[in-house]
């Protein structure tokens, strides 16, 4: 391992120690590839209900499918970097059936990204979405997330039979975190 500069020594830049500054390459030359160029998020712990079915079948989920529980925007840094897009939604359904969660952008049509889980009535669930993709754009770009069941009972965000339970407590989240490449 290379000699840290002592006290006072500014020689960061050399050869033999630019490997362990973060984010230079042993030239020395800046690289911030795998850094995290900005993280946004939102949480809600606000109760919404909706009855929009989103169908158990091998089409992918649109843009009229479920209803909207989730809105985040990020303004990327650089078209080329990487988004990471976490997604953890709260909630319950009044009935037993699949139960998604599907992530879209701006106004396009089909989603990004679904996850589905079995869900028991009136229970709780968690669940969670992960995708990653290229910024593709160095403008405003929104994210919006979309929950329902195969059939168009009342699915309730954040809470059970449409009412909150622990007290606003239960919040879901959409975190982006945009990386340098």
């Amino acid at each position: 391992m290379a000699n840290r500069p002592s006290s006072g020594d500014t020689d960061w830049g050399t050869k033999a120690n630019a490997h362990d500054a973060v984010g230079h390459n042993n030239d020395g030359t800046h690289n911030e590839a795998g850094l995290t160029a900005q993280t946004v998020n939102t949480t809600s712990g606000a109760v919404d209900t909706g009855t929009t079915a989103i169908p158990y079948d091998n089409s992918a989920p649109q843009k009229t499918e479920g209803d909207e529980y989730m809105t985040l925007a990020i303004t990327p840094k650089n078209a080329s970097n990487k988004l990471r897009i976490e997604v953890v939604w709260n909630g319950a359904h009044t009935g037993d059936l699949a139960l998604a969660v599907a992530l879209f952008q701006d106004d396009t049509a089909s989603a990004l990204s679904a996850v589905v889980e079995k869900a028991v009535a009136n229970s709780p669930q968690t669940i969670t979405l992960l995708h990653y993709m290229i910024a593709g754009t160095a403008s405003e770009t929104t994210f919006k997330v979309r929950a329902g069941a195969s059939t168009g009972a009342t699915t309730t965000f954040n809470g059970v039979s449409g009412s909150r339970i622990f007290g606003a407590r239960m919040g879901s989240s959409i975190t982006i975190t945009e990386i340098w490449v």
